[in-house]
């Protein structure tokens, strides 16, 4: 339940402190065409990611499905290597999936940290590694 003092401090927000798409948003756009939703939060580069994988996927659940045509023209009282091919189908079919559920997924955890200014800088100390960080700013 919102209270008032949220509810002032939503209102007061500017334009360019809202993400430029909802979370749900993201999500089913990403879901539809894996990488839409990180290029509406503006990481084209993970965007692209999400693109190519789901291309490939979807290529390979072609070439399967060609594969498994041409098994059952050729000898169609092979069960076994149609069976091998419908399985290689499928589970293509279930790959490609879960990559358009992991792009959605990640564009909606994407747009709820779309303002958070990520910090990567050498230990303090001078010890090896890295210190990774997020700066945030509360109203």
């Amino acid at each position: 339940m919102a209270t008032a003092d949220t509810v002032a401090v939503a209102d007061t927000l500017t334009a360019e402190q809202h993400p430029p798409i909802s979370p749900l948003g993201a999500f089913g756009r990403s879901l539809i065409l894996p990488g839409w939703g990180q290029f509406e939060v503006g990481q084209p580069s993970r965007g692209a990611f999400y693109f190519a994988a789901e291309a490939v996927f979807l290529f390979m659940v072609f070439k399967s499905d060609a594969r498994l045509s041409a098994a059952k023209e050729e000898v169609p009282q092979d069960e076994e290597r149609i069976s091998n091919r419908t399985g290689q189908r499928e589970n293509w079919i279930v790959l490609a999936g879960f990559i358009a559920f992991l792009s959605g997924l990640d564009a909606w955890v994407s747009t709820h940290f779309w303002d958070f200014e990520p910090i990567v800088a050498p230990p303090p100390d001078g010890s090896l590694g890295i210190t990774v960080g997020f700066k945030v700013a509360f109203p």
